[in-house]
């Protein structure tokens, strides 16, 4: 007799052990590896974030976007249906039933009027259109948060994930980034659906700490040039203490750097407006998150009320971080969908 299977996931229930895949275990290997795996997940999220403000110039118009079509996804998998990637953006339309502004706004922390205005922009940039309660994302609208460039990123950062995990007992053997890359294209709205799960929550949280995800932006790319130098200082053992993910945002900030990162540099990667930039920078430095030195460059500074919730974030961050890596490593490996 062939085990259960559940039918919403199609994933066996299974009674034995092995390969049981744990957030808890997971967790414990990013804070045992805590400097390469926040240098790789720093890295995907500027990637990330860098694309999407290239594309709409407006981080909060592009998560009410990537929310609504999360709504589409969520439906299919309420239905027990899924779509390849070939599949979904074949489509001439995609409708998304019942929108309540309000519900869109407590869960992104957007005040309503604000999502009222985004959506109407959407619809004026002619991205999807209204039609009574429901929203219809026609093929441009579709097409424009097609993710092939992010799903070569995030299945970088899974073979990451997966190269480090390997060797424990409950993880078995590596996956390759071309089988990772197959498996989200051939299940595309099963994983992006727990992707965006994990990435709509991240990004409200960081535009909770730092009123607006443009500056949560900028002060990541001071905080990714203090990682680095903190992973070189490791190299060449000059971190005496044990670097934990309790006690890994205050070794960042400390961190003994020469250079900084100018408002320029800010502006390049992040394609963010230079007087834009500087505004932000301005603001955390009067929240004492950051100082300038006399080179015009900045650099983390310890203390005060805003490090204090971003420490708090990074760590809520990590666990859904794990969270999502053991859902797809449990899903790639012990479900009932294969290559």
């Amino acid at each position: 007799m062939t085990e259960p299977i559940d039918i919403k996931t199609k994933k066996t229930v299974s009674t034995k052990l092995e390969n049981k895949f744990e957030k808890s275990l997971v967790l414990n290997n990013l804070e045992a590896n805590i400097l390469s795996h926040w240098d790789t997940w720093g890295k995907f999220q500027q990637a990330w974030t860098s694309r999407a403000y290239k594309s709409f110039k407006d981080l909060d118009k592009y998560v009410v976007l990537i929310y609504l079509i999360k709504n589409n996804w969520q439906t299919l998998t309420d239905k027990f249906q899924f779509l390849s990637m070939d599949e979904f953006y074949d489509a001439d339309s995609v409708t998304i039933d019942k929108i309540n502004l309000i519900q869109i706004s407590n869960e992104l922390s957007i005040p309503k009027e604000t999502i009222r205005r985004k959506v109407n922009e959407l619809q004026r940039d002619d991205i999807l259109k209204r039609q009574g309660k429901s929203i219809i994302f026609n093929r441009k609208g579709i097409e424009t948060q097609k993710p092939n460039d992010m799903i070569e990123l995030l299945s970088s950062f899974i073979d990451k994930k997966s190269k480090m995990l390997q060797g424990q007992d409950w993880f078995g053997s590596p996956l390759s980034k071309d089988y990772i890359k197959s498996f989200i294209k051939k299940y595309f709205t099963i994983v992006w659906l727990r992707f965006f799960r994990m990435q709509i929550p991240f990004l409200t949280r960081h535009r909770n700490v730092f009123g607006d995800l443009e500056t949560w932006i900028v002060w990541g790319n001071i905080g990714l040039s203090h990682q680095y130098h903190l992973a070189k200082a490791a190299e060449k053992n000059l971190v005496t203490s044990e670097i934990t993910l309790k006690s890994y945002y205050s070794n960042v900030a400390d961190v003994k750097i020469d250079r900084g990162v100018n408002a320029s540099s800010i502006a390049d990667i992040s394609s963010i407006p230079r007087a834009t930039v500087i505004r932000k920078l301005n603001w955390l430095v009067s929240q004492k998150a950051i100082k300038k030195n006399k080179n015009l460059e900045y650099q983390m500074k310890k203390g005060g009320k805003l490090n204090t919730k971003i420490s708090e974030n990074f760590l809520l961050n990590q666990h859904s971080v794990a969270e999502f890596l053991t859902d797809f490593f449990d899903l790639i490996k012990n479900s009932e969908f294969k290559i």
